[in-house]
C-alpha cells in the first residue's frame, strides 16, 4: 500500500506538475498522526495503521514489494536518526481500505477521499531539521513539491520548516504537506477534501506536537 505512498509523491506530483529540543514526553508518533476527530464525518482509519513496523508486516502478503520498498525506506530512516513512525490511512469506506491494498489499485488516479499520514519522530529537534532540510524520508522531500506552486514556511500556518502544495486536477483535489516540528516530520497527503478541512487536518495534528 505505499503504493498509495508512491503514487501519491510521485505519480501525484506528476500530474500537478503537469498541471534542539525534542517532543514532549507525552507526544508520541501515534498521537500525533491523523486521529478520527480530524477529519470530515463518515470516513474510516483502515488497518493498515499503526507503528511502521506492524505496517511493513501487514503489507507482507498483499503487497511483498511495497512491504520491501517501506522497510528499505524505515532502515534509511533509521540511518537518518528517526528512532519511531507511525503510519495512518482513511478513507470513505472498509471497502475501500480493502480495495487499496491491492497493489493494482491506482490510487493516483483516485476521486474518493483518502488521506494517507506518516509521521516520524527523530533523537533530537536538530536531527528533525537536518531531515527535513537535507533528506528523503520515506522517499519524500520538499524539493519534489517545488516542482509545482506551493507556500513554505510560517505562511503554511504550520512551521518554518514546512511546505504545502493545495491544487485542484480535474476531478481530483489534493492538499499535501511536509513539516518539521520539535523532534517530529510530518507528510501528509489529502485527497478531494475541501481545502479548509485539509487545512484544518494538518493544523490539528501539528497542534498535537508539544
Amino acid at each position: 500500500m505505499l503504493k498509495v505512498w508512491v503514487l501519491l509523491l510521485v505519480g501525484v506530483l506528476f500530474a500537478v506538475a503537469c498541471g534542539g529540543s525534542s517532543g514532549g514526553q507525552g507526544t508520541t508518533v501515534s498521537n500525533v498522526a491523523v486521529q478520527p476527530a480530524d477529519l470530515p464525518s463518515g470516513m474510516v482509519r483502515c488497518n493498515l495503521s499503526g507503528n511502521i513496523e506492524d505496517f511493513i508486516k501487514a503489507e507482507q502478503s498483499p503487497d511483498p514489494n511495497t512491504s520491501k520498498s517501506v522497510s528499505g525506506y524505515w532502515q534509511d530512516a533509521q540511518k537518518s536518526g528517526a528512532k519511531a513512525a507511525y503510519a495512518a490511512i482513511y478513507t470513505d469506506s472498509q471497502a475501500r481500505c480493502a480495495a487499496i491494498k491491492d497493489p493494482s489499485t491506482d490510487v493516483g488516479t483516485a476521486t474518493y477521499k483518502l488521506v494517507v499520514n506518516f509521521v516520524v519522530q527523530f533523537k533530537d529537534e536538530k536531527t528533525a531539521a537536518d531531515a527535513y532540510i537535507n533528506k528523503s524520508i520515506f522517499g519524500f522531500s520538499p524539493s519534489q513539491l517545488r516542482s509545482a506552486p506551493t507556500i513554505e514556511g510560517t505562511k503554511t500556518g504550520l512551521t518554518a520548516n514546512s511546505i504545502v502544495l493545495n491544487q485542484s486536477i480535474a476531478s481530483q483535489s489534493f492538499y499535501i504537506a511536509e513539516w518539521q516540528n520539535k523532534a517530529f516530520m510530518v507528510i501528509l497527503a489529502v485527497l478531494n477534501i475541501d481545502p479548509e478541512a485539509s487545512k484544518k487536518v494538518s493544523t490539528l495534528e501539528n497542534g498535537r506536537i508539544k
